[in-house]
């Protein structure tokens, strides 16, 4: 009879043991899945969509606090394929912004509109950003040899802000965007 209890009261345990893990781990494993992000990195976001109708100029991003910006070609091609490297894009600026994680560097690439940015700038942001990963194996990390230290983008109103391993400084200087 001892025996039998012992037996009863053990499979009632492990049965509230199970449904309590399982109840664990679909409530840490679910998400709601909304959200206007690109995290095809393992879970690493890597672009974000802002400030749809706005137009911003180089002055706009100064203001801000982006720092040094230098103008770069615009039409510069590539010299394997011999394809603009930036299709559409009227001004390209680099600079370097002071973020919280440190002074880092952002490209700025300028459209004649929100939806140029979006057509015309977003396959090569994505291709400059996957050149870090496939070169390095990694956005970021000790050991990476990558070829673009960019790791990730923001489309804000007409321009396509390339920033340096990762969003949150794009995040930073879009922030103080007028």
């Amino acid at each position: 009879m001892y025996i039998k209890n012992l037996f009863f009261v053990s499979t009632k345990l492990l049965i509230l043991v199970i449904v309590f893990l399982l109840s664990f781990l679909f409530i840490s494993c679910s998400s709601d899945g909304s959200s206007d992000e690109s995290s095809e990195d393992g879970g690493i976001v890597t672009s974000r969509i802002k400030n749809e109708n706005s137009n911003h100029s180089i002055s706009d991003y100064e203001n801000a606090g982006l720092k040094k910006p230098k103008s770069i070609k615009a039409d510069a091609v590539d010299k394997k394929t011999g394809e603009r490297i930036t299709p559409e894009a009227k001004e390209v600026h680099v600079g370097f912004f002071k973020s919280s994680l440190g002074p880092k560097d952002i490209e700025v690439r300028f459209y004649k509109s929100h939806e140029d940015a979006l057509n015309y700038g977003v396959p090569p942001a994505e291709t400059t950003i996957n050149a870090a990963v496939e070169a390095g194996g990694a956005v970021k990390g000790a050991g990476t040899f990558a070829k673009s230290s960019y790791g990730a983008y923001i489309v804000s109103g007409n321009t396509i802000m390339l920033c340096q391993v990762q969003i949150e400084v794009c995040d930073e200087l879009v922030a103080g965007l007028k």
